[in-house]
């Protein structure tokens, strides 16, 4: 069982990155990341430069699904993970290379509820395994946690903004809000679920992104719109203190703490 969830974990984040390269290297259907954020512009989608976090979140699941092969097939020392695991990687992964098709051909729609899978599937691994709530080695936290906390990070802000451009697409007007009015209650949820997943599960990498990504929605708009740039940029300073204050205050269970001692 350990063997086969490996490889189609491993299988899974190969098939992810080539699919994402062939898009962007063709324009897959005449379309480019770039033009397509750029047709359903919403206020809260980043800077450009914040997508760069890609190239950090596929070489972390390789070392992921990697290390998950050395386990299943080499030392076997540390498989309980790979095991909680189960389908919801490879899950998560088929439905990545499912939104990149669908966004490609305009099935804005249809991006979201694959987005959706994406973070209900990493959600479910979350839970499964218990990450990030004991003490564990730090070649699991490093090979294991770490690249989920990136990725499930990731994507938390990634559906909130895809589901903002398909709102775009559909000329909605906002209701009783203004679309800044609206920006500004979406970055106020993204700060709140990043500090509670800090409370709630130890996940200060997840919150890491979280800041990264807020920052980037600063820098787009703090030269035209200063209500949501420093909205967003508050956000990043409030979970940025909280996150040191939780990192100070569970200090002795830090793997670069032991190691230091």
């Amino acid at each position: 069982m350990e063997k086969r969830f490996a490889i189609l974990n491993f299988s899974s984040v190969i098939g992810a990155i080539a699919v994402t390269y062939y898009a962007q290297a063709v324009n897959l259907n005449g379309n480019s990341m770039i033009s397509l954020s750029a047709k359903y512009n919403s206020l809260f989608t980043p800077e450009g430069y914040a997508f760069a976090i890609w190239g950090l979140i596929y070489l972390s699941l390789l070392i992921f699904s990697g290390y998950q092969l050395y386990q299943a097939f080499g030392s076997k020392k540390y498989t309980e993970f790979l095991v909680q695991t189960k389908y919801w990687f490879s899950l998560a992964n088929l439905a990545n290379m499912s939104w990149i098709f669908a966004w490609y051909f305009e099935y804005t729609g249809l991006s979201v509820i694959c987005m959706l899978l994406i973070l209900v599937s990493l959600i479910k691994i979350i839970l499964n395994t218990n990450m990030e709530r004991w003490d564990a080695p730090f070649r699991v936290i490093a090979s294991s946690w770490w690249p989920i906390c990136l990725y499930s990070g990731w994507i938390a802000v990634a559906t909130i903004a895809n589901i903002s451009a398909y709102l775009v697409k559909l000329n909605w007007d906002g209701a009783f809000f203004s679309e800044t009015q609206w920006t500004i209650v979406m970055i106020f949820i993204a700060t709140l679920l990043n500090i509670f997943m800090i409370y709630k599960r130890n996940m200060r990498e997840f919150a890491a992104v979280g800041i990264w990504a807020l920052i980037a929605i600063y820098i787009r708009h703090s030269r035209e719109i200063s209500e949501i740039a420093y909205s967003a940029l508050i956000g990043a300073i409030l979970i940025g203190i909280y996150a040191a204050y939780h990192g100070f205050k569970n200090r002795k269970q830090n793997p670069m703490y032991r190691l230091m001692k």
